[in-house]
């Protein structure tokens, strides 16, 4: 039987694939377009992937967001429970890490790209500090992940 809370946590968990999975995605593959070292293809990649971030990934993290709340709302579960704070706290990292510190990772990597021949040490370097971040991000992501699946008790 089809109710509330089954809606809510099916847009809950395609949101998360949505976001997570195309971060994934976006990630190896920005890394892989990097070490090739094709500037202006790795330049419309850019623009591609911050489209996607803001068009998907952004409000997809939103749903996650408002149907967690309802959910937990509904399940009378309390704020305070482990792995709902989990929850919470990966909303916070992500805005954290995502929107700011991915963002500028992107947004500096772009601007070496965009700048025509250069210095490929500079842009080996600019690839690997995003790749680092991107990493971080997506482990930290995995744990929240993890958390909402093994629902731990402490």
């Amino acid at each position: 039987m089809v109710n509330a809370y089954g809606v809510l946590k099916f847009l809950h968990v395609l949101s998360v694939i949505a976001w997570i999975g195309g971060v994934v995605a976006l990630t190896v593959l920005t890394r892989r377009i990097a070490r090739e070292r094709n500037r202006e293809i790795l330049s419309a990649w850019l623009r591609q992937a911050t489209s996607y971030g803001q068009m998907v990934a952004g409000p997809a993290s939103g749903i996650v967001l408002l149907t967690g709340a309802a959910m937990v709302g509904m399940a009378k579960l309390g704020f305070g429970t482990f792995w709902v704070v989990a929850g919470f706290i990966g909303i916070v990292l992500h805005i954290l890490l995502g929107a700011v510190l991915v963002r500028k990772r992107t947004m500096e990597l772009a601007r070496i790209a965009s700048s025509g021949a250069g210095d490929d040490a500079a842009l080996l370097e600019a690839s690997r500090k995003l790749w680092t971040v991107q990493l971080i991000y997506i482990a930290l992501m995995a744990l929240v992940v993890a958390a909402m699946v093994l629902k731990p008790t402490f």
